[in-house]
């Protein structure tokens, strides 16, 4: 298939991926000039309308979802019974490879990853589509560590019956949830048990069951309980734990109800806050994550037995004189005790959430993240601002609240196509996106200087200040045609093909100025301005005419008796070229027993009638 060119625009260009119904082609657009993905159906399932109906689904599921964490579909189509699906080209690794090669992910950058796996499942979920095979397989990373959820192969549209055989309805089974195992109903928090899989992976560096066949490990998910090992709990905020042991639990409902809910708990891990409704267990894990408070201890009561008066005095003495030496050692030792140093306050704006912390307890001081809001200059989890300001004065152990950058805010990517090219830039610039690259292309249905496609497309949900491709018409592809007079023919031929014009009628005729095979004239004329395909009409010249005299004894080609008078006959010559078009040259009156000489005009090889008296003789061979 490589170098093969598919609905006129794609040009194949090697394989980069292959799965059990599918290979995919690293393709050139040729129309957009841009490299994309194009998945193929494999020649074995051509004839099986079950596989058909399948990689259809899947066309038609992703098509219909635009989001920058899901891989877009740009076409779909069928030639030659090839099924094929053009997809963006996501240079970069699978979640699978990437996890192989880190063997397993710090839990910062897994949070990272899940979140943005959670929009994108949010997104398919609002568009009533369930992916059903969530897997590190078919999330791409791209060289911005971007996830992509790809591969629609097995999802279906949400019913209120979504209830499918098993063989149909599963997906990778390490990542396959309860129901779908059972072949029961499939909703939303299906694709959040794979996605709490996917996340114990990245954690741990390995799936949670494994056997020697599908069928163990399917009934492991169905019937044994997912733990953390000892080791794997060492970095892991225990908050975090508890998201992933939500996600796995068995029963649906009492996993996350949506993909949004899931999203809240883990912006609220990043940002080191407790999660709602539940209290984390181990103190210092993350930064602003309260530990719970430790149980006081059981203080066993003495047995009620009346003491004697005696031991009653003697027990009170000891007691008095005990609060009195402790009294005295407060006083002494106050003044060590109850004085707290002040300290100023270090500017900590601009830095890592993380790096702040370790500053202000350097100084001595707590911290307490106030809130997050979103900024388009200040990345993820760094400081936007504090309170109080820097140089503050403050004691040791009091408290500097954090405003936190939760990054770019997502915008709605505008639809400037249509439009002339200086209002959609102004369009997109008041909007804060970013006009990367304006790509110029003819384009013979679209008027000059008009947007005709934008990269990312429209309604597509990205980071406020995400940069835009946009595509812009030169209007109709046309060509100024040069001056091809003066040329071989041949040389006018490649000249005119260059210009992306069509050679078309090619005359020929006499010439005194050019010689053979030279052109004479041309329409159109040259430096005229015509659409690129038009067809230029060559005159091209045979050469300057050659004379030659042919002598005719008129007495050789008719009979008349010596002793009458000499018969005066009709002479006419007709001259014949190669392409049997023929001329009269010569028509004369002449006595029967002459003998005359004619002039002829040619090129090359011809041919000569003699005609006496309306008898033709001939023809006979001249060469000029």
């Amino acid at each position: 298939m490589k170098g093969r060119m598919l609905a006129n625009r794609y040009e194949l260009l090697e394989t980069i991926g292959q799965g059990g119904m599918a290979i995919v082609y690293k393709a050139m657009d040729t129309l957009l000039n841009r490299t994309v993905a194009v998945k193929i159906l494999k020649q074995e399932f051509n004839e099986n309308e079950q596989f058909i109906k399948k990689f259809r689904r899947e066309s038609q599921a992703a098509a219909s979802l635009s989001h920058n964490n899901i891989v877009n579909v740009f076409d779909v189509g069928v030639e030659d019974n090839i099924h094929f699906i053009v997809m963006e080209y996501v240079e970069g690794d699978t979640l699978k490879d990437y996890i192989r090669k880190k063997g397993k992910l710090n839990w910062k950058e897994a949070v990272y990853i899940a979140k943005q796996i959670a929009f994108a499942l949010d997104h398919a979920h609002k568009n009533n589509i369930i992916h059903r095979d969530i897997k590190p397989h078919n999330i791409m990373i791209n060289e911005e560590t971007i996830p992509k959820v790809t591969d629609f192969g097995i999802a279906r549209a949400i019913t209120s019956s979504t209830i499918t055989l098993v063989e149909e309805t599963m997906g990778s089974v390490h990542y396959i949830s309860p129901e779908q195992a059972r072949g029961g109903f499939v909703d939303e928090r299906s694709d959040l048990y794979s996605l709490g899989i996917v996340m114990y992976e990245m954690l741990t560096g390995r799936v949670p069951f494994d056997g020697d066949n599908s069928i163990s490990v399917a009934i492991k998910h169905i019937q044994e309980e997912i733990e953390f090992l000892e080791d794997d709990l060492d970095d892991i905020p225990e908050s975090l734990e508890d998201i992933v042991l939500k996600l796995i639990r068995k029963n649906p409902k009492e996993r996350y109800e949506n993909a949004k809910e899931l999203v809240k708990d883990l912006i609220a891990v990043q940002s080191g806050e407790k999660i709602a409704g539940r209290e984390t267990k181990k103190p210092g894990i993350l930064p602003g994550i309260l530990a719970t408070s430790k149980p006081k201890p059981v203080v066993e009561k003495p047995s009620e037995k009346k003491p004697k008066e005696g031991k009653m005095k003697k027990t009170t003495m000891w007691i008095l004189g005990g609060l009195i030496l402790l009294f005295l050692a407060v006083i002494l030792l106050s003044s060590r005790y109850f004085s707290v140093n002040e300290v100023s306050v270090p500017s900590v704006e601009g830095m890592n959430i993380l790096e702040a912390a370790e500053k202000l307890e350097e100084e001595g001081l707590k911290y307490e993240i106030e809130r997050t809001e979103s900024s388009a200059t200040i990345p993820e989890d760094y400081i936007i601002s504090q309170n109080p300001n820097p140089g503050t004065i403050l004691k040791e152990g009091q408290t500097v609240k954090l405003v936190v950058s939760s990054g770019p805010r997502e915008a709605e990517v505008p639809d400037v196509t249509g439009k002339f090219e200086v209002e959609g830039v102004q369009e997109l610039e008041n909007l804060n996106f970013t006009v990367k690259e304006i790509s110029r292309q003819f384009n013979d249905d679209v008027e000059k200087d008009k947007i005709y496609d934008q990269n990312p497309r429209p309604g597509l949900m990205v980071k406020e200040g995400a940069e835009i491709i946009i595509y812009v018409s030169k209007g109709k592809d046309t060509a100024v045609v040069e001056d091809f007079v003066g040329m071989s023919l041949e040389d006018a031929r490649r000249a005119i093909t260059a210009l992306g014009l069509q050679v078309g009628e090619v005359r020929e005729v006499v010439s005194d100025k050019h010689g053979q095979g030279i052109v004479e004239n041309q329409d159109p004329k040259p430096n005229a301005e015509v659409a690129k395909n038009s067809v230029v009409s060559l005159t091209v010249s045979k050469g300057k005419l050659q004379t030659k005299d042919i002598t005719i004894n008129i007495g050789r080609y008719i009979e008349y008796d010596d002793d009458d008078e000499v018969p005066t006959v009709s002479v006419k010559v007709t001259l014949i070229d190669q392409s049997s078009n023929s001329s009269v040259v010569y028509e004369r009156n002449h006595k029967a027993d002459e003998t005359i000489s004619v002039t002829l005009e040619g090129l090359g090889v011809q041919y000569y009638q003699i005609e006496i008296d309306g008898e033709k003789f001939g023809p006979e061979i001249i060469t000029f």
